[in-house]
Parts: structure tokens; C-alpha cells; sequence
């Protein structure tokens, strides 16, 4: 254990849900809508999602908390370090967050038949103690407060064993496999932060939470997750600061790009899962502890719509009628917001057996349904404050004081979950963008088709066939490129560097599939350095008389032979820079 102090951002020992967008009043039709509308993209939100904001001697982790199942089995514990002082966290943060930074592997796909029809791309209890002559300690309470829809008891000290009384006596759900875990944070002096639901909370009520609490090495508790993980659970790390992070005890990895199905049908959903299947045998090859970087760069990337609104004022809800409540919430604009639904639920709920929207939207037309004992204006003004206000302008202040934004993801099965990862700063280390973005050309029958394949500097040319199925298994061989270990400074410590491999790999298919035009175009165009000079270059594509860019073409002409040669010379000139790029950065 470092002398620093760790703060272990939590996570839900329970199955990930899908966290959605409300829709916009315009779409449904009405001031109130159901919250199922769809994402501007569709970024995967299953897994676990964290974000650290290290300001000096603290530390601040949002954590937000997906979990599908009954309000009254939600259990969820979590290892700190120190006392922390809890708020509520705002979820559409998360949602901007990993809309802005997501990784974007796409492909632009021309045609240069007229006759073909693109419309289908889419490029309970605990183990008892074994030791008979002990009995159990009950832990001290040094915390006890209800932070929005939770309840929120802070542990600290006694046995293994007086824990789990204190959790079976007060309603957590437990699983038979958490107590050895809990003994080692314990011996590592760890408190326990307990979260269950208040009584009158259901889960649609369930909402991100802040710690806030002296730290300096941000870390996840994934020895306790394992409990209820899925096999390759999903991983996502945000860090808000000055400058990039990296993982400290975990190693890092770069995916492959030219192992990447750039073909692929499905849209944007498809290419998502083929990212997070080529991730998942990244991180399996660094011996399943690693991360990679989806994006690191200024934090303005991410859109602030949303988060927050100017003219939100809890203020104006104190001492309203109900009537006048829901005229507010559509003029300050929180009809959108993803946690009013639940909070009308309580403080204005419809009658049994009538749509919430219907009578939300018409609420003047009857009056006589309206729950005036559930209607308490200054406590929904005070709810409307904690859930949904202060933890927005909370959010836009953040992204606004921190310049600096990263995004670490990793896929991790229970059976790997036996190191917690542990976070540094690296300032040495380039922004990183999430865009990439393939060029892709149909070429008509037994041409084939060529995509421009991002690559470094330059993108490399893959020739394709006829009708192919799938991208060509020589090229999906080698999912990551380069295997590093982070220092606290300077370059990465490249461990194992692929780069060979996959370009005697790319240079094989494009010899196989007899490329005509090569990188040079098929007019031969300037193909770059072969090997001598530092193969900086690779040439320009070269067009066609239409001016299409067509890098190259792909047939079974007899004159495919000496291109291919001219393929591997230009892989040989990559492999020696890319050795040297590794070297230096």
C-alpha cells in the first residue's frame, strides 16, 4: 500500500444498466415525455463510469450508479480511505462526458457505381469468521446522513465479522463472497461508506454521487466488484485536471487500427461493439490489467447543453400550488431533465390508472386529482436543489475551472479482478483524439474496394475483394500495437511494440489480393520513402479523371505482383519509423 492516500471510487456490485437521454417536448408532443428517448450517438453506457477531479490535496469521484433490478435489493458498499463529505452528482455530466469523448471509428464510404444503393451502411449473508475463539466487533458509525435518494452510513473499524451483522441488521442485501474481501481492506485500513435507497425511493430515483474527501491517487476497487461482475465488464475513467492521466499499476495499451473491421454493416451500434471486442483482446494481451486511451485534450470539447440552465431557480417553486409548479418546471426548461419525472412521481402524483405525461401535461383539467398531501412546495424546491440544480451548476463549474480531460476505458473479467488500478498524472504524455476515420471506396464488380486506413501520420491502403466476408482475418491477428508501461515521467516504456508483425501482415494481404494503383494511384504517384530515408510520406492516392481518390484498386490481374513488392518496401520504411517514434515518445 503507498503512503498516499488512494481514494477508491466505488462501484455498484450489481448488473450495469442502459442509461438514456429523455426526449425533447417537441418529439413527444407534450411538456412531459418518457424519459426512453435515444442518445444523439449511441455510446455505450453499460459498465462502470467514474469521474476523479483532484484539486489539490483533495479529491472529488462522481460515480455513477447503473443497477436493474427492485428498489429494496439495492445494496451497494463502498471502500474509502478517508471520511468523505457526499453530495449528489448530476448524470447528465456522464452523459456529456462520454458523448464528447467516445471513440469514433468511422468509415466515409463512396460508391463508383451509380446503380448502388448505400442505404444499407451503417459503417444475501455473509461466510461466518473461522476463527471460533473471536466474536464480532461491531464497527463505529462515523457518518449517517440521506444524500438525495440514499441513505448513506459511513464504517469505520471492528471485525469482518460485526460488518456484516451491521449490514444484515439494517436491510443490505449481501453476497456469501464479499467477506474475504472485506477483510483485506480492513487490514489496509479502510472505512466503508454503506448506500442503500430511502423507503419512499424507487429506482428511477437513482442518481450519481460525489465524494469529496483528502486524497491524491485516485483508484477503483475492483477486488470488491468482482462479487457480482459480468465477463468483460467495461471500464470507463474520467479524469478532470491540468493535464492527461495514465494508469500507474496498470499497463496501457494502443489498439491495432488495421485490425479493425472498417466494412463492417450495423452503423454506428455495430462499430461500437466491434471497438469493444477488439479492446477486450487488447487488454487480454497485457495479461488482462490494462487501459486504453479513448481521448485526452481540452475539456471544452465536451457540450454543456443541458447540464445546467441559466434560468433554473428552485426559489420560485416556494409556496406554489401544484398547478403553478408544473407551469414553472416547462418555463425554466427542467421538463427534460431526466430526474423531475421521479421527483413529480413524489411530490405530484398521477391518480392510479392514469399516464404520468397525460396528467402532468393537463394538470389544469383536473384539479381534483391532484394529491394535495403528497404536495410540499419548499420540499420539492429543497429536492429540486439537491438532485437537480446544485449538482448541474456543480457540473458546468467543473468543466469550466479544468482545461484538461481524459478518458480511460478497459474491459476487466471477475476471475482479473484482483488488482485495484491505481491512477497518476502524466503530463509528458500527446492528447490523444477519439476520431478515426477510414476512406472508403467501392469500385464497382470484381474490383473490389479500397479503404484509406487512419495509420499515424498517413493512412496505409487495404485492398478488399469481391463480396468480401468480413475484414481479412490477417489483418484482425494482432489486436493492440503497442503494449506500454506509463512512467510518473517522460515517454511510455513501450514493453511490446507489434508493429512489425501487423505490417508483414497488411504487406501479405495487399500481395494476395494483387492491388493495382498501389499507393501511388494508378497513374504510380510518388509511393514515399521504401526504406531508405525515414518513410515519413506514403505517397499521394492519387484520382481517377472524376476526381475520386482511389489509393488502389483490387482485381486478379497479372500485374499485381511487382505493386505488392512496393507495398512491403513501404512497410519495411513504417517499421523503422515507428521503432523510432516508439523510442522517442
Amino acid at each position: 500500500m503507498s503512503s498516499k492516500l488512494r481514494y477508491l471510487a466505488p462501484l455498484l456490485l450489481a448488473a450495469p444498466a442502459l442509461a438514456l437521454l429523455p426526449s425533447s417536448a417537441q418529439a413527444c408532443g407534450g411538456t412531459f415525455c418518457d424519459n426512453n428517448g435515444g442518445l444523439p450517438m449511441p455510446v455505450d453506457q453499460r459498465g462502470e463510469d467514474v469521474l476523479f477531479v483532484q484539486d489539490g490535496p483533495e479529491i472529488e469521484v462522481h460515480v455513477r450508479i447503473q443497477y436493474t433490478g427492485e428498489a429494496e435489493h439495492f445494496a451497494w458498499l463502498v471502500p474509502l480511505q478517508a471520511l468523505p463529505e457526499i453530495s449528489v452528482g448530476s448524470d447528465l455530466l456522464f452523459t456529456q462526458l462520454g458523448v464528447a469523448t467516445a471513440p469514433r471509428w468511422l468509415t466515409n464510404l463512396e460508391y463508383a457505381c451509380q446503380d448502388e444503393d448505400p442505404s444499407d451502411w451503417g459503417g444475501g449473508g455473509f461466510v461466518p469468521s473461522n476463527d471460533a475463539a473471536s466474536s464480532p466487533s461491531d464497527p463505529d458509525i462515523v457518518l449517517e446522513q440521506t444524500v438525495g435518494a440514499f441513505e448513506v452510513v459511513v464504517l469505520q473499524g471492528g471485525t469482518v465479522a460485526g460488518v456484516m451483522q451491521f449490514l444484515q441488521q439494517n436491510g443490505y442485501e449481501q453476497d456469501l463472497a464479499a467477506a474475504p474481501i472485506l477483510q483485506e481492506y480492513l487490514n489496509e485500513g479502510f472505512l466503508f461508506a454503506a448506500v442503500k435507497l430511502t423507503a419512499a425511493a424507487e429506482v428511477e430515483d437513482i442518481h450519481p454521487l460525489v465524494f469529496r474527501m483528502l486524497g491524491d491517487e485516485p483508484c477503483v476497487p475492483l477486488r470488491l466488484t468482482r462479487i457480482a461482475a459480468e465477463p468483460d465488464m467495461g471500464v470507463r475513467v474520467y479524469f478532470l485536471n491540468k493535464q492527461r492521466w495514465a494508469p500507474h499499476n496498470y499497463l496501457h495499451v494502443e489498439l491495432n487500427t488495421l485490425a479493425f473491421p472498417w466494412n463492417h454493416t450495423g452503423g454506428l451500434a455495430n462499430g461500437r461493439a466491434l471497438y469493444t471486442e477488439q479492446l477486450a483482446l487488447a487488454v487480454d494481451m497485457a495479461g488482462g490489467h490494462a487501459f486504453a486511451t479513448d481521448y485526452a485534450g481540452d475539456s471544452d470539447l465536451v457540450n454543456q447543453d443541458g447540464i445546467f440552465g441559466f434560468g433554473w431557480d428552485e426559489s420560485e417553486f416556494m409556496g406554489v400550488d401544484p398547478i403553478t409548479a408544473i407551469d414553472l418546471i416547462a418555463l425554466q426548461e427542467l421538463n427534460v431533465h431526466p430526474l423531475i419525472q421521479p421527483l413529480l412521481m413524489q411530490y405530484i402524483p398521477p391518480p392510479e390508472g392514469m399516464d404520468p405525461q397525460d396528467f402532468w401535461n393537463n394538470i389544469a383539467d383536473f384539479p381534483e386529482l391532484i394529491d394535495q398531501a403528497a404536495w410540499d412546495a419548499n420540499a420539492f424546491a429543497a429536492a429540486l436543489s439537491e438532485r437537480i440544480i446544485g449538482p448541474g451548476l456543480h457540473a458546468v463549474d467543473l468543466l469550466d475551472t479544468w482545461p484538461y480531460l481524459t478518458r480511460l476505458v478497459t474491459t476487466i473479467s471477475p476471475e482479473e479482478m484482483t488488482v485495484d488500478p491505481v491512477f497518476m498524472p502524466a503530463p509528458d504524455l500527446p492528447d490523444v483524439s477519439n476520431d478515426k476515420t477510414a476512406e472508403g471506396l467501392d469500385l464497382c464488380g470484381e474490383n473490389g474496394s479500397r479503404y484509406l486506413v487512419p495509420w499515424g501520420v498517413n493512412p496505409l491502403p487495404v485492398c478488399m475483394p469481391e463480396d468480401p466476408e468480413g475484414w481479412p482475418e490477417l489483418l484482425r491477428q494482432h489486436p493492440v500495437r503497442f503494449i506500454q508501461q506509463i512512467p510518473s515521467m517522460g515517454p511510455p516504456q513501450v514493453l511490446e511494440n507489434y508493429t512489425e508483425q501487423i505490417v508483414a501482415d497488411w504487406t501479405a494481404h495487399q500481395v494476395e489480393q494483387n492491388c493495382a494503383g498501389g499507393p501511388g494511384g494508378d497513374d504510380g504517384g510518388d509511393t514515399g520513402d521504401s526504406g531508405g530515408g525515414d518513410g515519413a510520406t506514403t505517397g499521394d492516392p492519387g484520382s481517377n479523371d472524376d476526381g475520386r481518390v482511389v489509393g488502389c484498386g483490387c482485381h486478379s490481374g497479372p500485374d499485381g505482383g511487382p505493386l505488392g513488392l512496393a507495398f512491403g518496401l513501404l512497410g519495411l520504411g513504417l517499421i523503422r519509423r515507428q521503432r523510432a517514434q516508439a523510442e522517442q515518445s
